[in-house]
């Protein structure tokens, strides 16, 4: 699976040359909320030097409207027991609609796809997976907003996502992710307008 992600976002970097075109590459930062936040919870909860982030990169490809493209997040958590996890949350893939085409100097956007969000042991796994492991996958609908400034980028988006479920055909603890997520990403896109 990862060999041919690796070549579909080269082949989209390729394709960059094409009018209308753009890539981006993000590194992003985001917080979960269990319900819809408030302007003023957004600010508190990125100024605060004790909020859990989920940490990563995204990339996408837009070609004139229409984009594909995925988010990749996680963390790392020390229990009061000393025992360490790793938390993930990515919008794994996802389709795109950016109003004012590839690389707008200003970019609103929705996206719709599927996510996964989980929660493991990374030390003293005992037992069977229950208490060990935790997984979600769920679809989201997320509106956004970018400004790209001579191929550098900033952007921020809400993702909302409706439900969990573990994983089909299996017993896995779902994770309690949020209803909400709000990402800031920066980064740099490759295109021409």
């Amino acid at each position: 699976m990862k060999p041919v992600l690796f070549v579909l976002i080269f082949a989209a970097m390729g394709s960059a040359c094409f009018a209308g075109t753009a890539v981006y590459l993000t590194g992003d930062v985001a917080a979960d909320f269990l319900k819809s936040p408030t302007a003023q919870e957004i600010v508190r909860t990125f100024s605060s030097p004790d909020q859990l982030f989920f940490w990563g990169g995204g990339w996408e490809v837009v070609i004139k409207k229409i984009g594909i493209g995925g988010t990749y997040l996680a963390n790392f958590l020390r229990d009061p027991s000393s025992l360490w996890w790793l938390d993930w949350y990515g919008q794994a893939f996802f389709l795109s609609f950016h109003a004012f085409g590839a690389a707008a100097f200003i970019d609103p956007f929705v996206q719709a796809g599927i996510g996964s969000a989980g929660r493991v042991l990374l030390d003293h796994w005992t037992g069977p997976a229950d208490g060990n492991l935790y997984i979600s996958i769920f679809p989201m609908l997320t509106g956004g907003l970018n400004v790209n400034l001579a191929n550098f980028q900033v952007g921020a988006k809400l993702t909302w996502t409706p439900f969990m479920t573990p994983p089909p055909v299996t017993d896995f603890t779902t994770y309690p992710l949020g209803s909400f997520q709000v990402t800031l990403s920066t980064g740099v896109w490759l295109g021409r307008r």
